[in-house]
């Protein structure tokens, strides 16, 4: 009787220690994700400052004609080193077989593709825009936490609202050309893609098949109306500017932000 229960001592140990390791291991890539966020935001903070922003005496001692002609670069270079090191990493996890491997070279991969699409539009659109990509970055940073430490669904839904904030900003920013309506139609596109998933999930009890084998995308009692909804609030506020001007636009973020501040709290608590 001691030794099965010495045994099972043991294993449950075993277990335990087990779940710790993973969860550290989520938790360090989790970190390392911040702060490849953190080092994009570094390099728009410098472009903002030296390039949008720069002083008289700064512009004429070749620093900012420089970064000018670097940042005609930025967007070609990101793209490349974003296909290359996005390659390199599905190499690695592809000889790992399974999903550990790669991680450092994926979030290079997407440093460079915000550096080079961030410095694109600095550089296209001005100081008006500034605002916006330095707050997008901090943005991701925020989605990748949520992503790691919360339910899927909750990712899901800080991703669509997110979309939905970043509209609004863009129609204050630049409302009617076509930077915003291809943005506009992509986030309805990416809500609408999400609500049509989310019914298929709910029809198999949040389980695919991929490759013959069955593969768990959400916990079972998964709450699929906070998606909904927020793909419904989402769509709303994106589409009410449109007829009622820039007011609503700015009073839109601030419902978008509650909107997914009460979701953040009701996903917490689920967690305890």
């Amino acid at each position: 009787m001691k030794k099965n229960e010495t045994k099972f001592e043991k294993n449950k140990r075993l277990e335990v220690r087990l779940r710790e390791q993973e969860e550290d291991r989520i938790f360090n890539k989790m970190l390392l994700w911040v702060a490849g966020a953190a080092i994009v935001e570094v390099i728009m903070l410098l472009i903002n400052r030296f390039y949008l922003h720069a002083r008289a005496n700064e512009m004429v001692n070749g620093v900012y004609f420089a970064i000018h002609q670097a940042l005609g670069f930025f967007l070609a270079g990101g793209v490349i080193l974003f296909a290359v090191f996005l390659g390199w990493g599905i190499q690695i996890r592809k000889k790992a077989e399974g999903r550990k491997g790669g991680t450092l070279q994926f979030i290079v991969a997407a440093a460079f593709l915000c550096v080079g699409v961030g410095g694109f539009l600095m550089r296209s659109l001005g100081a008006p825009v500034a605002p916006m990509i330095l707050s997008a970055v901090p943005g991701l940073a925020v989605l990748v936490i949520v992503f790691f430490l919360y339910q899927k669904e909750f990712f899901a839904c800080v991703l669509v609202g997110g979309m939905g904030i970043l509209g609004l900003w863009v129609f204050r920013v630049a409302a009617g050309t076509a930077m915003y309506y291809g943005y506009l139609a992509l986030t309805l596109v990416v809500a609408a893609a999400g609500v049509v998933f989310a019914l298929l999930l709910r029809k198999k009890d949040g389980v695919l098949s991929v490759k013959g084998r069955d593969v768990a995308i959400l916990q079972e009692g998964a709450a699929y109306l906070a998606y909904y909804l927020t793909a419904v609030v989402v769509a709303v506020l994106l589409l009410a500017p449109l007829a009622l001007g820039a007011a609503v636009a700015y009073y839109g973020i601030w419902i978008t932000a509650a909107w997914l501040f009460i979701l953040a709290v009701y996903f917490t608590s689920k967690l305890m």
